[in-house]
Order: C-alpha cells, then sequence, then structure tokens
C-alpha cells in the first residue's frame, strides 16, 4: 500500500492512503487531497499509480511542487521521498518496502 504524511503548518499530521490510479492535490475543495493553505494551487499536483510505479506531476501550479527540494514537472516516487506543496510537506511512503 502506498500513503502519504502529511505535514500541515502547526504540526498536524494526517494519513493519506493512496488507494485510487489517479488522485488530484490543490485547494479546491474537489480536490481528491484538497489542502486549504495560501501557498497551494486550487489545481496543484496530480499522483497517479501506475504497474511501473508511483508519479507525481505539477499542474502548471503558481508556487511549484518539490521533491526532496528539487522543483519538478513529473517524477516517480520512491518511498521517503519528502513533497513540498506550497507550505504543506508530504512523506510518500511505499509500505511494501517499509521496515
Amino acid at each position: 500500500m502506498h500513503k502519504l504524511i502529511v505535514t500541515r503548518h502547526g504540526g498536524e499530521r494526517q494519513i493519506i492512503e493512496l488507494d485510487r490510479p489517479r488522485m488530484t492535490i490543490g485547494r479546491a475543495h474537489s480536490s481528491d487531497l484538497p489542502l486549504d493553505a495560501p501557498l497551494v494551487s486550487r489545481v496543484h499536483a496530480l499522483i497517479s499509480l501506475r504497474d511501473e510505479g508511483v508519479y507525481l506531476s505539477d499542474l502548471d501550479s503558481s508556487n511549484g511542487t518539490h521533491v526532496n527540494g528539487r522543483r519538478i514537472e513529473r517524477c516517480q516516487l520512491h518511498h521517503r521521498d519528502v513533497i513540498r506543496v506550497g507550505d504543506v510537506d508530504m512523506r510518500y511512503l511505499d509500505e511494501s518496502l517499509a521496515v
């Protein structure tokens, strides 16, 4: 199972199971993972679960999407990668690799 540990401003944490082939991240209430943060675009990023791996794509957001400190357009996620969307941090976990 693939998961995100979302850490919001102020330290609040939430665990999100990536249980659909495509999940949107953004400020819009219709997002699969809505983030109420001013630096997050309405439709910010997309997570895609594919047979060959899990991918994160920036959707032309204003402030960009970062993985391990690097701005990305699209990249494959690896166990324990840190994703930053606006001022919200997320850690990607692939539980099949977790010890």
